[in-house]
């Protein structure tokens, strides 16, 4: 009996320590907004015909007040568990909007970037308004930003995500759906929803070493430009997956 009560309270005790663990985290995670801790960073998309820069991948890191850079594991979970995921969706957007407007008139200006947004924020009813308010305080060429979903963004409230999405692509901006070919994304949804751009997750590109996932790559690739789709391939690293892409 006193064996059980033992773990009981290191249970307990365990968890006090994670619930106060996560009370400081959060503090400073709102310390971060107000300080504008959380930086923007590139992952650049080079086209594969040409050899040059096409489009970048917008990432966030936090820089800490003590200098440390944080990756997204350690914040993007308690952001949603707390609700200031959508805080942290508009204020990425808004670097993204800020960037390309001083792209404008620089020899980066033909540069796509797209911001990942959650299911969270893709879901509020005021998604789209929300995007358009942010939008309209920079001056840039709205196809040359690329909005980012995954088909379970949709799924969490289909009827006001895909609106959601309708509305911003009156606006101009282009969709790509990411995780084409793994996880929950079907076929379907090439059809379904008003998307732009595909991206082949990294596990199948792994598989084209074989000659069947070779063949399976090469079908998903036809099949989206069949549906004039862009295609985008993630993990690329040698010279022969370059000659797959």
């Amino acid at each position: 009996m006193s064996y059980k009560f033992g773990e009981i309270f290191k249970k307990v005790a365990s968890e006090k320590k994670t619930h106060l663990s996560e009370r400081k985290l959060l503090k400073n995670i709102r310390k971060g907004f107000e300080n504008q801790e959380f930086k923007m960073y590139l992952q650049f998309i080079v086209d594969s015909k040409e050899g040059k820069i096409s489009s970048a991948e917008t990432l966030s890191r936090w820089v800490n007040s003590s200098g440390e850079v944080v990756f997204p594991g350690t914040y993007i979970g308690i952001m949603e568990k707390s609700g200031l995921i959508t805080r942290f969706d508009y204020y990425m957007f808004e670097k993204v909007c800020q960037k390309l407007s001083e792209w404008k008139d620089s020899e980066l200006s033909n540069v796509s970037l797209s911001c990942n947004l959650t299911r969270i924020t893709i879901s509020e009813k005021d998604f789209a308004e929300k995007i358009k308010e942010i939008s309209n305080k920079y001056d840039f060429d709205r196809s040359k930003l690329v909005i980012e979903i995954t088909e379970d963004s949709i799924e969490k409230n289909l009827v006001v995500a895909m609106l959601n999405i309708i509305e911003i692509k009156k606006l101009g901006f282009r969709i790509a759906l990411d995780d084409i070919g793994s996880g929950y994304t079907s076929l379907v949804s090439l059809c379904e929803y008003p998307i732009d751009v595909v991206k082949i997750d990294r596990e199948i590109l792994l598989l084209a070493g074989t000659e069947k996932g070779k063949k399976l790559f090469w079908g998903i690739v036809s099949l989206a430009h069949y549906l004039n789709l862009k295609v985008v391939c993630e993990g690329v690293e040698t010279e022969e997956q370059n000659k797959l892409v």
